[in-house]
């Protein structure tokens, strides 16, 4: 009896191949082992941009909105000085040193007629003539000072202008604004701008930086919308680095051992799938594919028209193996062919030394795929060539296990194969994935019916019912039929009276090796001449 759970490990021969496998196969493995950490490294490295940029932005809008809160300030103070416009120092200054000194970000007041400023709350009395011309009821202008109250230090000025060309000007440091600026750092590699007029840096995080430097590879800018103020955020890649460098080994160290059980697995796939593929071509080389025979009997189950070739692996250590432990497998690495190729040959070998009877057929079972493949004319050819005198008819089952696929090329192939008076036949009608219009397109010569329904006669159920259908759509389009699996005498009986033409199953005959074929078929010979010399 072969063992099936031991078939699958295939611990005989198959250490030949495994770990044998080819280039392709070894890159997927690679592919594998690396796909996560190529895919999540660079979607770590993504997403921590993402949440620098994100940083960068809501620290440049948290400064721009100080940015207001201190002209927002400053207006104010500059609106309750509005009514000091125009007036003497002597009497104005008081109130322009109160109100100074009340407002925290003001650093002097002072009063202006046209460019001449004559009133401050810091000196008094003044004469100084303005190095800008009030142009707006309110500006913002950067100067650099000079002189005992600014020396040297850079200011904003802003200013309030009547309708009689005299007003006020407030002065705030800038230095006051540098703590305000996001991403105050020391080493060069990130830093924030105050820019006016969105062209002049007037403030910077960086000693004496102007502009941002080309090394930045992300800058935000958040710009006041009271102000013509904004301010300019950066980082370089070093500074990314330095940041993302522990969060990409963290996502490294998980995304490695992904990899690697993912290898492992496919490898160990690949390995048993190069194994099984492995012992069938050592199979083949080693001939140890058996085909056995099981007899097709005629309706009333007395003659025997043909035989349906099932292919056996007779294994070295696990025994004989049923096909279906193996086709599959051949059928997905694509030895399919060489295996029915090989089959093929065999049977030939083995039919030529058989007293076949008159109008006998010899049928093999075929993978759809197989039809587009040209060469398969030719080995018909060969196996009809094994019968110079009187061949055996073939018949080609084209199994269900895939669709098939009717081309240019599968047409050409059937057309020769029907020139060369080979049958074609549908195996297992209506448990795979033939349809009628590909019934249609084949021209089938035989309809097997399945076992399924088969089994199904005497009952009412659907299966029995889809027999009916099929049994009359193969009238219909008269196409011989061969049931399969017939086990009772009430089968037979039923299939011979719906018309069925062909009988194959444990009732009438097992599948055989090809000795016990030869007596089986010597047998019926002898049997059969003696029913005719009795009548």
């Amino acid at each position: 009896m072969f063992c099936r759970h031991r078939f699958r490990h295939l611990i005989s021969r198959g250490n030949q191949f495994r770990g044998s496998l080819n280039a392709a196969e070894w890159t997927l493995v690679l592919l594998v082992a690396v796909l996560p950490a190529a895919v999540g490294l660079p979607l770590t490295w993504n997403r921590y941009q993402l949440d620098v940029q994100a940083q960068l932005q809501s620290a440049a809008g948290r400064a721009v909105n100080s940015v207001d809160r201190v002209f927002g300030q400053v207006d104010r103070s500059l609106r309750e000085a509005a009514p000091l416009a125009g007036l003497p120092c002597p009497q104005a200054r008081g109130q322009l040193v109160s109100l100074a000194a009340f407002d925290p970000y003001i650093r002097s007041l002072g009063l202006m007629d046209g460019r001449r400023l004559y009133c401050t709350s810091v000196l008094g009395a003044q004469d100084t003539v303005l190095p800008f011309t009030p142009s707006a009821p309110q500006q913002l202008i950067h100067r650099q000072g000079s002189g005992p109250l600014y020396p040297k230090r850079p200011f904003l000025m802003r200013t309030l202008l009547t309708e009689r060309g005299q007003g006020l000007v407030a002065s705030v440091e800038l230095a006051y604004f540098s703590p305000l600026l996001p991403w105050q750092a020391d080493d060069g590699h990130s830093g924030s701008l105050l820019v006016l007029n969105h062209k002049e840096a007037v403030q910077s995080t960086l000693p004496g930086a102007a502009e941002v430097p080309a090394s930045a590879v992300l800058r935000v800018i958040a710009a006041s919308q009271r102000y013509p103020l904004a301010v300019h955020s950066w980082v370089d890649a070093e500074y990314l680095w330095r940041g993302a460098s522990a969060r990409l080994l963290r996502a490294l160290l998980l995304l490695l051992p992904v990899g690697v059980v993912g290898a492992v697995l496919l490898l160990g796939y690949l390995r048993k799938r190069g194994s099984v593929s492995g012992e069938i071509l050592l199979a083949l080389r080693n001939q140890e594919f058996l085909p056995y025979y099981q007899p097709v009997f005629d309706a009333c189950g007395r003659r025997c028209m043909g035989v349906e070739v099932l292919l056996r692996w007779q294994h070295p250590r696990q025994g004989l193996a049923p096909p279906d432990l193996f086709i599959p497998v051949a059928e997905a690495s694509g030895m399919i062919i060489q295996i029915t190729r090989y089959l093929m040959r065999k049977v030939a070998a083995d039919m030529a030394s058989l007293p076949l009877p008159e109008r006998f057929f010899v049928a093999l079972n075929l993978s759809p795929s197989h039809l587009q493949h040209a060469q398969l004319v030719e080995d018909c050819q060969a196996f009809l060539q094994h019968f110079p005198k009187a061949p055996p008819r073939l018949v080609l089952e084209v199994t269900e296990r895939e669709p098939i696929q009717v081309t240019p090329q599968s047409q050409q192939v059937m057309a020769a194969l029907r020139r060369m008076r080979v049958q074609i036949a549908i195996d297992d009608f209506g448990t795979g994935h033939s349809s009628l219009a590909e019934l249609n397109r084949i021209h089938a010569d035989h309809l097997k019916i399945d076992r399924v329904f088969v089994a199904a006669i005497g009952s009412d159920s659907i299966a029995n019912r889809i027999l009916e259908m099929i049994i009359d759509l193969a009238k219909q389009l008269r196409i011989s039929m061969v049931a399969e699996g017939v086990e009772t005498e009430q089968q037979r009986a039923y299939l011979q009276q719906s018309g069925v033409h062909y009988l194959q199953g444990y009732l009438l005959a097992r599948p055989m090796p090809l000795e016990q074929l030869r007596d089986f078929l010597w047998g019926r010979r002898a049997s059969l001449a003696e029913g005719q010399a009795a009548s």
